[in-house]
């Protein structure tokens, strides 16, 4: 595959920053808030993963993003992208954010979803 061909393959079934219109909050840009995603999500994951050995990162963005109505290849994609960044690491920021405000801040970036 050349360079458009893997960009284009990588766009279909990996990308969400296509889909995702975060807009600046609390001094984090949109670039900001989806790195924040990526790590929340990772952090949610490596918490619970003790407690549930067969817990995934797709399981627990299909958990936390239930009733937003997400489309599954998105949910994949995400949890693709969390699983490579997170691979070989074990602590992760949570910004600040403690608790419940970790899901909120998690539930309110993928409320930005666009499907185009």
């Amino acid at each position: 595959m050349n360079f458009k061909e893997l960009q284009q393959f990588y766009s279909e079934n990996y990308s969400v920053g296509y889909y995702l219109n975060t807009q600046e909050k609390n001094g984090h840009s949109s670039f900001e808030r989806k790195l924040i995603l990526i790590s929340l999500i990772c952090y949610v994951y490596e918490k619970n993963k003790e407690k549930h050995p067969d817990l995934t990162y797709y399981s627990v963005i299909y958990k936390v993003s239930k009733n937003l109505g997400l489309p599954d290849n998105f949910l994949k994609a995400l949890a693709i992208l969390c699983e490579d960044f997170a691979h070989g690491c074990h602590e992760f920021p949570t910004f600040g954010l403690k608790g419940k405000e970790i899901l909120q801040e998690i539930l309110e970036i993928l409320k930005c979803y666009v499907p185009f």
